[in-house]
């Protein structure tokens, strides 16, 4: 602001402005004001510009400068573009007022003056920028489309020197408002008919959980008490008087449509949300400009004004002249407008469907009209925000106390419930008593406290006289007559006509979450919804236990894998474990697989199991695909049922143009209840089922004579002959199963002496009597009758026969207990064993610190342990002499489904003695603090997968030794370097003088190679001659349009997807993008897919050999290149502090530092255009955890797509720091951040400068993840070349070159 302007208001708060010249002196302290300037119109009229947050230097500058693009940001529409020849040079502002601009050579202005004393107090005023604080570096302006960008120079008399400032904002103090304590009212209170209210007549009155009465009733007043005794003692409203004031936080609003119009004349409701659990509903009648407008003045006048507004796009909102608008401008809101197709975006559509909820069960639970829909809502949202709840926001008050600072008085909604029967004097209380049913408070209807009752008439009226109905008078039958009179009256009135929406609503233009309508929700929120409403057992969540208010795992159902032969078994997550003292145990964290948390499962036979959150989590991940479905194997279809919609069989079928009779194809109406292999079992959806088990629902209708209704006639006949023939191939396929690396395996004893026989040799007769002999611990002999054993059953058993590629093809029979056949509680059947990463980072460590490795293998490591059940056996043939005895099984025999529990809790309890402790990260890594001879502390380490030891220590042959006991004996009692391990073969190699643990799968590829090879003899499948590269890099699996596979091939291409991917985890990582890319299509392949995937073959086939070194050199980094400043994030982010883990053990050994390469290939699938993240994380020099999977949503910019590719890798560097802590690890610095290198210079930016922003909600979500972990000092980030991002081969399929400078860096 120059001469022309004059001053109206001081902010308080000073700029230094800056040129761009660094020589020129900065002008210091300029004051930011609110300031006015004259300017007259062609008609003469003089017109008062208001020009907030601006800057002042009056008399030193002769002229203003006007920031078009701060006018802009106000939603005035500024246009200033001398070659737009359609729009011209004008401001048009929001008061309709047009102000032209003129041109002076380059220069765009308009003349103005300052105004006098007289004009400031006559003249109209126009507000051209807003009062909210002016960040320009905050502001969010649209990128320019690179269409448009030409490469032209901008021509010289174009060129203005720009002025860019820093607000320096002094601090403001918040104002607190006071709480007002109003005198407690001295009243009689009667017994009978409104007795003092308590914790379950409040859970009734709102339909809430006790315990969220009782903290209601804590976070609440109840002043007021109603006399029941006539003359009714007049009481005020506990209504609040506001004063206009700003509401901190984000809000938002959208319209509940209804489709049907209440009584008084309402279509929709305007709801107004915050996400501590607040809502407001302002009902209107029309759906216009005006409705929707005045409920946000009414909102405002009411609460205060909010800071911050998110809306959807409806024309009545967003259009510049609207009332909204109007308002939005008038009250200085900062607002978000939602995108299109874009629900999630909106906080107030989950407030609106938690309102439809509550009216739902509301509406059956007392059986309201719909027509009386408008005061159930109004009625829903006034007791939920006096209500507490379990958002994070609310600490134990209720959200009218978080919206206004006041404690709310809840005592004119204790009386009644809703659509009780009441009884009400009209005529100021001097009527004749008339009955009515209660609809709620009346507020704002005179000073009593007044209620809205419903009349016999259909009518709606205030009333300050109202009584409820007693139970006792409800029973005597002059009032039944009076309420049956009264349900008659109104029938009329709730059947009319003309209260039918439906055909003026527009359901395809309005989402089915906003419509209140039952019929309109989804076939699973219907069935749902039916068995919680009819059940009187159903309780709040909250009243189950104090620590799973919030909790996400409580009540969650999952399968845990039990080691056994029947696959997952269903377990519910019942409660949080305490201590003595009542405290949780464990620590929270966003990403699951950091959770430290432990809970209570359930499984179905009521055995309960104490697992951590990580733990669960893991499990569960493992069960679902990419959006959460969880995978389940069908065991049998029990029953069926039939609803409403099902089609009669008269009804099923057509007739064409031609005359021809045709069945109709449908499977409406039709329900399935389905027991899955898990031990679960639910009703299922006919159409769901038919798509995932066409040929077991074919059958089950044959079986149960249905198979002729409509639902199942033009389908069964074909499945069903198609079945015959995919059974005939399945039978045909096992019997071709018979040989292993060319090896014939036999079935049984008697087959097994024939094969030697053929092959003249005892081979198999020698591996049956070593493994008998050394099982013959396992059993003990019992010479009575054993059906008069108490307790025990009996069990079956037989021989399984292997060839062993890792000991020179050695024959191996392993005699196994039937476990499959008898039942066993679930909860002693859970086993984990230790993962893979882990693995990798201490063999690292093994290298760091100068440890030994030894490993070795449990003899009959099961029968080490005691049997967990009961169970007798009578001996088979391979008992040889004692054949036919009766033997009671001592010992956990392979196969009984308790065995790999009990031998790992036989094993936790000797390494327990050994005074090893389990690490909370990997629960089958042991560590121990020990000491070297030159004074060097470190940790021991034994790794324990199943049978397979890992010993870690500077005398590791002496742990192992410590280990053997007894029962535990180790194979040929050997104890040497490990060779193989979890099917990787390991080496120690010296690299720049010092030792190396390396990891490679040459044997296993090779393996995997061959098989295929047999595999596909004498089929139309070949490998192909040349494959430089794991997939032709012009392929594109998503356009693929050749023929679908057979069965077979169907079966054939899953296998070895399966074999590539346990390939890539034992370290083939330059066949992981590609693995990941034809994965995606294992549930219906096609010839082409196949083809690729054979291709991936040939290219192993040729290079079979690749290895990873665990180096343990430290990165080479140039550390200069990470210039993020962590502490300018920390302003904004001032909670950011990595969470240090819970009984983190104290670090020892020498520290380590962590890095990662993160990529993502913007819309790389060519049909959804989604893209894809790939990222590799590093311990010092050694790889120990890599990434390529496609992202979840379509991205609209590679912006995006690459913070979501950075939300993954933080997520896995989390996981990865995480467990360093907890295995002892130390870091160089005690929060050494991890080091990720990107080639996007946007996200490095972004997540480098804390004055960058991001408004896309999801995208926003991955954004604010990030800059939260580089404020915390979880991360550095740091830009490198495309060529050098060793991420860019898990996006991308590279060519030849590409792919060997990239995996040669780190690959061997």
């Amino acid at each position: 602001m120059g001469e022309n302007f004059i001053i109206l208001e001081y902010t308080q708060r000073t700029a230094d402005v800056y040129t761009y010249d660094k020589d020129v002196d900065p002008n210091k302290d300029v004051p930011i004001v609110s300031g006015a300037t004259a300017w007259r119109d062609a008609s003469g009229q003089v017109y008062i510009l208001v020009f907030n947050e601006s800057l002042y230097y009056g008399k030193r500058l002769d002229h203003s400068l006007i920031n078009p693009n701060q006018v802009r940001a106000y939603g005035i529409d500024f246009w200033d573009n001398p070659f737009d020849k359609e729009r011209g040079l004008t401001i048009n502002t929001n008061d309709d007022v047009a102000i032209p601009l003129r041109t002076r050579g380059t220069k765009i202005f308009f003349n103005s003056w300052a105004p006098s004393q007289k004009e400031l107090e006559t003249c109209p005023r126009i507000q051209m920028t807003s009062r909210i604080p002016w960040n320009p570096g905050k502001v969010t302006l649209n990128e320019i489309s690179s269409e448009n960008v030409k490469g032209e120079e901008i021509p010289d008399g174009l060129k203005e020197k720009l002025i860019a400032y820093t607000p320096r904002i002094s601090e403001v103090s918040r104002f607190n408002e006071s709480l007002e304590d109003l005198p407690t009212r001295q009243t009689y209170t009667s017994t009978e008919r409104h007795a003092k209210i308590s914790a379950e007549v409040l859970a009734d009155r709102f339909a809430i959980g006790l315990q969220r009465a009782r903290a209601t009733m804590n976070a609440t007043l109840q002043r007021g008490t109603r006399s029941a005794i006539l003359p009714i003692a007049r009481r005020y409203r506990a209504d609040r008087q506001f004063g206009l004031k700003r509401l901190n936080g984000k809000y938002a609003t959208d319209t509940l449509w209804a489709k049907t119009r209440s009584i008084r004349g309402n279509i929709a409701a305007q709801i107004y949300s915050h996400k501590c659990g607040f809502c407001k509903a302002y009902l209107i009648d029309k759906a216009n400009n005006e409705r929707v407008g005045h409920s946000l003045s009414t909102f405002v006048n009411e609460y205060g004004a909010p800071e911050h507004l998110t809306f959807d796009g409806a024309a009545v909102q967003v259009g510049r002249k609207t009332l909204f608008q109007k308002y939005v401008r008038k009250y200085e809101i900062t607002t978000h407008r939602s995108a299109p197709r874009r629900p999630n975006e909106n906080p107030a559509e989950g407030a609106i469907r938690e309102i439809k909820k509550k009216w739902y069960r509301l509406q059956s639970k007392r059986n309201v009209p719909d027509r009386l829909w408008d005061f159930g809502i109004e009625y829903i949202c006034e007791t939920s925000c006096l209500t507490t709840n379990s958002s994070r926001y609310s600490n134990g008050r209720v959200p009218l106390e978080i919206i206004t600072g006041e404690t709310p008085d809840i005592s004119e909604y204790l009386d009644f419930g809703f659509y009780d029967w009441v009884t009400y004097r009209s005529n100021a209380g001097m009527g004749t008593p008339e009955i009515g049913r209660w609809l709620g408070v009346s507020h704002r209807v005179g000073q009593l406290m007044s209620y809205w009752i419903l009349t016999e008439h259909g009518t709606h009226i205030s009333c300050a006289t109202v009584q409820r109905l007693t139970n006792l008078e409800q029973q005597k039958d002059e009032y039944k007559k009076r309420m049956n009179d009264f349900q008659t009256k109104l029938e009329r009135i709730w059947n009319a006509a003309s209260a039918d929406l439906s055909s003026d609503l527009h359901v395809e233009d309005v989402p089915r979450d906003l419509i209140l309508s039952l019929e309109d929700e989804d076939e699973d929120f219907i069935e749902e919804y039916k068995k919680v409403i009819t059940s009187k057992d159903v309780k709040d969540i909250e009243d189950y236990t104090e620590y799973n208010n919030d909790d996400p795992y409580v009540s969650m159902e999952l399968g845990l894998n039990l080691n056994d032969e029947e696959g997952p078994h269903y377990a519910v997550v019942k409660k949080r474990v305490v201590d003595d003292e009542g405290k949780p145990i464990g620590i929270a964290n966003n990403n699951p697989l950091l959770d430290s948390r432990q809970y209570e499962v359930e499984f179905r036979d009521g055995r309960v199991e104490v697992l951590s959150a990580n733990i669960i989590a893991e499990n569960l991940l493992a069960q679902v695909d990419d959006d959460g479905n969880r995978y389940l194997l069908i065991d049998e279809i029990e029953d069926h049922r039939t609803t409403e919609g099902a089609i009669p069989i008269e009804q099923g079928t057509y007739i064409t143009r031609s005359g021809l009779s045709r069945p109709k194809r449908t499977t409406k109406g039709w329900q399935l209840f389905v027991r899955w292999k898990d031990g679960s079992a639910n009703w299922v959806d006919m159409k769901d089922l038919k798509d995932s088990y066409p040929v077991q629902l074919a059958e089950y209708a044959i079986n149960n004579a249905i198979q002729d209704q409509p639902a199942f006639a033009w389908w069964v006949p074909y499945v069903d002959k198609k079945r015959k023939a995919i059974i005939a191939k399945v039978k045909s396929k096992y019997w071709q199963r018979t040989h292993k690396y060319g090896i014939r395996i036999p079935k049984n004893v008697k087959e097994a002496k024939a094969i030697d026989a053929e092959n003249g040799n005892t081979l198999w007769q020698d591996a049956i009597g070593m493994e008998m002999k050394n099982n013959r611990v396992a059993f003990e002999t019992y010479d009575g009758n054993p059906n008069e054993l108490v307790g025990y059953e009996e069990i079956t058993g037989h021989l399984i026969f292997d060839v062993k590629l890792s000991e020179n093809f050695r024959r191996k029979a392993r005699f196994v207990a039937d476990g499959h056949l008898v039942e066993t509680p679930a909860s002693i059947t859970y086993s984990t064993v230790v993962s893979r990463d882990s693995v990798r980072i201490l063999l690292m460590i093994a290298a760091l610190n100068g440890l030994e490795v030894m490993g070795s293998d449990v003899q009959n490591a099961f029968l080490s342990a005691k049997n967990l059940e009961k169970q007798w056996i009578r001996a088979g043939p391979e008992f040889g002499n004692e054949q036919g005895k009766v033997f009671i099984v001592v010992r956990a025999l392979y196969g009984l489904k308790s065995a790999s529990a009990a031998f790992r809790s036989f094993m936790a309890k000797r390494l327990d003695e050994l005074d090893f402790k389990s690490s909370i990260a990997d629960p089958d890594v042991w560590l121990r603090p020990a000491t070297k001879a030159d004074g060097e502390e470190y940790y021991e380490y034994v790794m324990v997968y199943v049978d397979d030891l890992l010993a870690l220590s500077s005398d590791a042959r002496s742990v192992l030794e410590s280990i053997k006991t007894d029962t535990i004996k180790y194979k040929n009692d050997k104890i040497d370097k490990p060779d193989m391990y979890l099917g990787a073969k390991l080496q120690l190699k010296q690299i720049n003088e010092h030792p190396c643990w390396t990891i490679g799968s040459v044997e296993y590829v090779n393996a995997a190679v061959n098989t295929i090879k047999d595999a596909i003899k004498n089929t139309m499948w070949k490998l192909p001659a040349k494959a430089k590269t794991p997939m032709t890099q012009s392929y594109h699996p998503e356009l693929d349009e050749s023929p679908e596979l057979s069965a077979d091939d169907v079966t054939l291409y899953q296998e070895i997807i399966g074999m590539m991917r346990w390939a890539s985890e034992l370290g083939r990582v330059d066949v992981l993008h590609e693995i990941s890319l034809l994965s995606q299509y294992q549930a219906m392949p096609r010839e082409g897919h196949m083809r690729q995937a054979l291709h991936m073959i040939a290219f192993l086939d040729k290079k079979p050999k690749l290895t990873l070194y665990m180096d343990p050199d430290l990165p080479a980094l140039d550390y200069t290149l990470f210039d993020t400043n962590a502490e300018e994030f920390k302003e904004y982010y001032r909670d950011a502090e990595e969470l240090m883990p819970h009984n983190m053990p104290m670090p020892r050994g020498r520290p380590v530092v962590t890095t990662a390469f993160v990529d993502a290939s913007h819309a790389a699938n060519k049909k959804t255009r989604r893209s894809h993240s790939g990222h590799v994380i590093f311990v010092n020099r050694a790889p120990v955890k890599w990434y390529s999977k496609r992202q979840q949503t379509v991205e609209t910019s590679a912006f995006s797509s690459e913070f979501i590719a950075m939300r993954h890798c933080l997520e896995d560097v989390e996981f990865i720091r995480y467990k360093l802590r907890m295995f002892g690890i130390p870091f160089i610095k005690e929060r050494e951040p991890t080091y990720i290198l990107c080639d996007n210079e946007s996200l490095v930016k972004n997540s480098s400068r804390i004055e960058s922003t991001l408004n896309k909600k999801h995208s926003a979500i991955a954004y604010h993840f990030a800059r939260w972990n580089v404020a915390a000092g979880v991360c550095k980030v740091a830009w490198i070349p495309t060529g050098e991002n060793l991420a860019d081969a898990f996006t991308k399929r590279l060519g030849e070159v590409a792919r060997d400078y990239l995996f040669g860096n780190w690959t061997y």
